[in-house]
């Protein structure tokens, strides 16, 4: 019999053992296990595993439940119940798989630090941490009945659901995916540094392990159900998410391509955690999607999966790579039970990195062909071929082929399900035409193979352990869950903090959130969903189609651009009405006469939309569209939340931010190729050296109790300032666990919070007791600023990187800039005069230079040279971000500030 004919018959004992280990801390979820684990409770621990914790019926499903693996049997109660059970001898087979007694799966990703924490937290301040010690979820005590008599219910309707009905395989799928949102507001451990990893986390990676051991128990029947006996491998599907999205022209090429991605995800998960129950997702990022699985062989997994995705997207080139995790033990430690554990955490450990390594290599350097299949595209027939996919010909008369036309067309289609969103550019673009493309990227490389985990304490350093590479009680220890927490963390930045938090609030003038409403004559015949093409006293614009029926269509273009017809969306529609347009369909090459016959506001679901376009988000990456004129707010938001969010670790986890104005008609694919070759540029970032040259104390009201250093870079002028703190979410304690800085000298350094966390001599100092005049190693964060306006432009844009801190720089500067003008001791004019000079003298170095730029600032800017903006000035040009300022607002937002003064533009 097939392998996965084998899975798939089993499909039900496989998930029901995922399901009781990822219920196996359940007993956690309470207000007793809060309350027990407080300082207030003293040394007295509660259990969290007797079943009189639960309600009479749910004690009652979960009891009921049995699971059977090869007549190995047990309920899930069994793994709630017995799962710290010392007495081996009376605990089922199954459960003693994730027994930590039995270096089973519970222990292997709890590590060895779990049970050594010892600062436990106040009831009334008990705070779920992210990776990186941020505190920003408090767990309410009076909440906590409420939440769990809600999951309890869940839990036990699908249970009860799957009961009747015994091959509902979705109901009992579910069990785990409707309990998620209640497991992230609860901790495995609450004792403080151990509060960085939520019950999902925790149970979600044991239950990963059981389901490929149970799976692998099926397909190689050696009954011996010890945890160490069992292997994994990593099984990922890859291919160039970005490079299939730079092929689109318009954003609906590019969105509708992101979709067909999207639904790839989606089936190869279904296909790998339902279907073929033989593994879980670990992670996804720009070049596939990878899966812990049982190390068994999967040839037909991989025909299958290559079937499915050329059913969706055929023009996608993907591959299958397979990482194995074979834990190989010497003869003389094949009895040493720890030893094999340590050694299968390793690979784990290393599971993720080393996948994505081989994965770039094979997506960057094709060499296969095994997901192509060329004969599905047709002959030439001496006819075009698509400007989009490249490989479908085009009909006599259209831009584009068949296919591409439809995805724009879907597009738009599912976009009147949700019209308050956006999927139109020229809505996306600002008053002066522009659009900026915002890249994002956390390079999370270093904290996926755990290296930087061990920067960080799970008790207080001191002057005996600090240097003892062997002493396990002061080094934070990867596990499997503190893993997913650290890229967990970088993805909920993006989605919560960046996309709902930050974009959904971002306040815009009211008049570029609205629409207008058209009715055309004579009825263009266009396809609802579908958009065509206007123009309209030298304005062009694409309004999409909602009835066509009777010729209705809603603009899709910001308002502000129409300015010229009105003030206001009711100015602007009664200045439309009864106009003569000129008007084309998306197939079509040719203009035709047609009339505005009637204009007024759109509807009250089509108005207040959100002026973005999401591009993609993975947990280390994300790419969205926004206004260019608002870029640089939008940007510095987003800094600003990291450097709360990620202020004790931002030395060893940088952001980088790229931003890339355009006009809205570039062709995307020129802006995706910028964006694509930044993100390479990105990710080849190296650790700089950079000394302190001031520390001082400081008490902000959001970080706490904090330090405030100013880093000196090499010969920049401008030392980049930073704020770290130390505080916890509890005004009582100190964070004596995450703020650590790397010193760039090998040997002990005199200080009591120190700690070597390699065990070669390299050491990390606690923010509290970092001097100036240290040297310290930091993952820099760059920063790019640049406008598109030739197409050859795109292969100059990983030049010039400038530190994400210049954000600040430059916002600051503008508003010095922007000062001058309103109080008109500057003008335009003479700003201009200063760069045509700045221009001039670039060509010359050192002293030379100071003289020239002095005597420019002096003359041409009226500068007093002992004064502080003098200073600024100065130093801002040498670091070449005053004219960086000056260029992006003046002719990239084409800023007007001063009466008579017109800009230049581009």
């Amino acid at each position: 019999m097939s392998i996965l004919k084998i899975v798939e018959e089993n499909r039900v004992p496989i998930l029901l053992a995922e399901i009781g280990a990822y219920l196996h801390d359940l007993g956690k979820a309470t207000k007793d296990f809060i309350e027990g684990n407080s300082k207030e409770a003293g040394n007295q621990r509660p259990s969290h595993t007797p079943p009189k914790l639960f309600p009479d019926e749910l004690r009652k499903i979960l009891s009921e439940v049995k699971i059977d693996v090869l007549n190995e049997k047990a309920s899930i109660m069994d793994f709630i119940e017995h799962h710290h059970n010392r007495e081996l001898e009376t605990v089922p087979k199954l459960v003693a798989l994730i027994s930590a007694v039995n270096n089973g799966f519970d222990g292997i990703d709890s590590g060895v630090d779990k049970g050594k924490v010892e600062s436990k937290q106040s009831k009334e301040h008990t705070f779920i941490s992210s990776a990186f010690g941020f505190e920003n979820y408090k767990i309410e005590i009076d909440e906590i009945d409420r939440i769990k008599e809600e999951m309890y219910r869940k839990i036990e309707e699908h249970l009860t659901r799957f009961q009747k009905s015994s091959n509902d395989i979705e109901t009992l799928y579910k069990v785990i995916f409707c309990t998620k949102k209640y497991y992230l507001l609860f901790l495995g451990e609450t004792r403080r540094p151990a509060n960085d990893v939520t019950l999902w986390d925790h149970s979600y990676s044991v239950a990963t392990m059981m389901k490929c051991a149970v799976a692998q128990e099926f397909l190689k029947p050696e009954n011996t159900f010890d945890p160490l006996h069992f292997d994994w491998k990593v099984f990922a599907v890859n291919f160039d998410v970005l490079g299939l999205l730079t092929k689109g022209i318009k954003i609906g090429d590019i969105k509708g391509y992101w979709k067909s991605v999207e639904k790839i995800f989606e089936e190869v998960k279904k296909m790998i955690e339902v279907t073929y129950p033989i593994g879980n997702e670990i992670f996804r990022d720009t070049k596939g999607i990878y899966f812990l699985t049982a190390a068994v062989e999967l040839h037909e997994l991989k025909e299958e999966i290559l079937k499915k995705i050329r059913g969706i997207e055929p023009e996608i080139m993907a591959c299958i790579t397979e990482i194995p995790l074979e834990t190989k033990i010497p003869p003389e430690e094949q009895g040493d039970r720890k030893t094999i554990e340590a050694k299968k955490k390793e690979l784990l450990l290393k599971s993720i990195p080393e996948a994505r390594k081989k994965a770039l290599e094979r997506v960057s350097f094709p060499a296969y062909s095994e997901g192509f299949p060329c004969n599905e595209f047709g002959p030439e027939n001496n006819k075009e071929v698509c400007p989009i996919c490249r490989l479908r010909t085009v009909e006599r008369g259209k831009e584009i082929c068949n296919h591409c036309l439809n995805r724009r067309t879907n597009r738009s289609q599912e976009w009147q399900m949700d019209p308050k969103s956006s999927i139109w550019i020229d809505e996306i673009s600002d008053h002066n035409d522009r659009v900026a493309l915002v890249v994002g990227m956390f390079k999370i490389d270093e904290w996926l193979n755990g290296s930087f985990i061990q920067t960080l304490t799970f008790n207080e350093p001191s002057t005996e352990n600090a240097s003892n590479p062997r002493n396990n009680d002061v080094r934070k220890h990867p596990s499997p869950a503190r893993i997913r927490r650290v890229w967990e963390t970088t993805e909920e930045f993006i989605r919560e903090t960046v996309f709902k938090g930050i974009l959904n609030n971002y306040e815009y003038p009211a008049l570029r959130k609205q629409r207008i409403e058209l009715e055309i004559n004579p009825n263009p015949k266009v396809p609802e969903g579908s958009t065509c093409d206007i123009s309209i006293s030298g304005v062009r614009f694409s309004p999409v189609c909602v009835d066509s029926v009777r010729g209705l269509f809603v603009t899709t273009i910001n308002l502000e651009i129409l300015s010229k017809f009105g003030k206001t969306v009711k100015e602007i529609a009664e200045a439309l009405s009864g106009q003569n347009i000129k008007l084309k369909t998306e197939p079509e090459k040719s203009w035709r006469d047609f009339r505005i016959a009637k204009a007024k506001p759109a509807d009250d679901k089509y108005q207040d939309y959100l002026p973005y376009i999401k591009i993609y988000d993975f947990p280390d990456q994300f790419m969205i569209l926004v206004p260019a004129y608002e870029t640089l707010d939008i940007a510095e938001k987003i800094v600003e939340e990291y450097e709360r969010q990620f202020s004790k670790v931002r030395d060893r986890l940088p952001l980088h931010l790229g931003v890339i104005a355009f006009h809205r008609r570039t062709p995307l694919y020129v802006v995706m190729d910028a964006a694509k070759r930044l993100l390479k540029k990105f990710e080849s970032s190296k650790t700089i050296v950079v000394d302190v040259e001031r520390v001082e104390d400081m008490k902000d009201p959001i970080s706490g109790m904090s330090k405030k250093l100013l880093l000196r870079v090499n010969k920049r002028r401008i030392p980049l300032k930073w704020v770290v703190s130390y505080s916890t979410k509890d005004p009582d304690v100190e964070d004596l666990w995450y703020p650590y800085l790397r010193l760039c000298n090998k040997g002990k350094p005199n200080r009591k919070l120190c700690l070597d966390y390699t065990g070669n001599g390299n050491y990390v100092v606690h923010i509290k007791e970092i001097k100036e005049g240290d040297e310290l190693e930091i993952e820099p964060s760059y920063f790019k600023l640049c406008y598109i306006e030739e197409a050859s432009d795109r292969f100059y844009v990983d030049e010039n990187l400038k530190f994400l801190d210049d954000i600040h720089e430059i916002q600051n500067l503008w508003k010095i800039v922007e000062r001058k003008l309103r109080s008109k001791k500057w003008t335009i004019s003479q700003l201009y005069a200063f760069l045509e000079e700045l221009e001039k003298i670039k060509e010359y170095n050192g002293e030379t230079f100071e003289q020239f730029l002095r005597s420019s600032l002096i003359n041409i800017l009226d500068l007093d040279d002992s004064s502080n903006e003098y200073n600024l000035l100065k130093t801002s040009v040498e670091d070449s971000l005053f004219e960086l300022c000056l260029y992006w607002n003046l002719q990239v937002r084409k800023e007007k500030i001063g009466k008579g003064d017109q800009n230049e533009s581009l």
